[in-house]
């Protein structure tokens, strides 16, 4: 990964300073970390399925392991995302974050009438599997804004399917 050019992952970590951490990502939700104390950074790119499987817990989980550092030192940004306002799915990603949150999961699924869909929060699931790893409440902060209802700002795969670009969220140490 050192190496110039593109490594493909979900999640990146390091301490190297000039190594600049980069996810892309167009609905899907970017989550930067950065401990001072340590001097450690990391990006993870959190669709359905890596929120489920909690990647940000196992970012802030690896970060401790590989680097030492304390979870209470570490601060995350929630990036720009899918709200839950346009995060309109089947079963299988309620299912999904139930089989990783177990109950804790309920908070962030809305079934809408009719019983077949459900409206997801996404980011508000990668808060808590962050709080679950340990980082403190208010070292956490979380872009409110929703990539789905605004085009003018952001890209949006959900709505403008292959005919889009994508956003990048970067972190470096200095």
């Amino acid at each position: 990964p050192a190496e110039p050019g593109v490594f493909e992952a979900d999640g990146l970590i390091t301490d190297e300073p000039g190594l600049c951490l980069t996810v892309f990502s167009g609905d899907c939700i970017p989550i930067l970390f950065y401990d001072p104390k340590r001097r450690c950074v990391a990006a993870v790119h959190a669709g359905w399925r890596g929120t489920a499987a909690g990647i940000a817990a196992r970012a802030a989980e690896k970060m401790a392991e590989d680097y030492g550092c304390d979870p209470q030192n570490i601060l995350a940004a929630i990036g720009p995302g899918i709200g839950p306002c346009c995060f309109e799915t089947h079963e299988d990603v309620p299912q999904g974050l139930r089989n990783g949150l177990r109950d804790e999961a309920e908070a962030f699924i809305r079934p809408l009438p009719g019983g077949e869909k459900y409206q997801v929060d996404l980011k508000g699931a990668n808060r808590r599997w962050l709080e679950l790893s340990g980082l403190l409440p208010e070292h956490i902060a979380v872009c409110s804004a929703c990539t789905a209802c605004d085009l003018d700002t952001f890209w949006s795969h959900r709505i403008q399917g292959q005919r889009r670009g994508s956003m990048a969220a970067m972190i470096q140490l200095l």
